[in-house]
């Protein structure tokens, strides 16, 4: 378990994570944030960018496998994102998300 601190709309919240690739995380958002939406699982990069929400843990933990030889997520953000451009994979990585239930991560 690792801790990650976000930022929300309401100023920024700590949270417990999941590491189920090296530099991507899974974790829950607090009820008191987007109460009303039952995407409650976020799958991020470890700098705290989400990459989509899903409806739950097992989906996150999925896309995250998926998606996991797109690029090296243990570097920074620019260069993940970077890495999918470059290596031509950025529709595949779009799909990969939605094929797993993912959702923009403010759904």
């Amino acid at each position: 378990m690792t801790i990650m601190t976000i930022s929300t709309s309401a100023g920024p919240i700590t949270v417990d994570t999941t590491e189920p690739v090296a530099g991507l995380h899974v974790y829950e958002i607090p009820a008191d944030v987007s109460p009303l939406s039952e995407y409650r699982w976020i799958l991020a990069h470890h700098e705290g960018r989400a990459l989509a929400a899903f409806k739950s843990f097992d989906d996150a933990t999925k896309a995250a496998n998926a998606v996991s030889t797109y690029a090296d997520w243990s570097r920074n953000a620019m260069t993940a994102a970077n890495e999918i451009s470059f290596g031509g994979n950025a529709e595949r990585f779009g799909f990969q998300l939605m094929a797993h239930g993912g959702q923009h991560p403010n759904a």
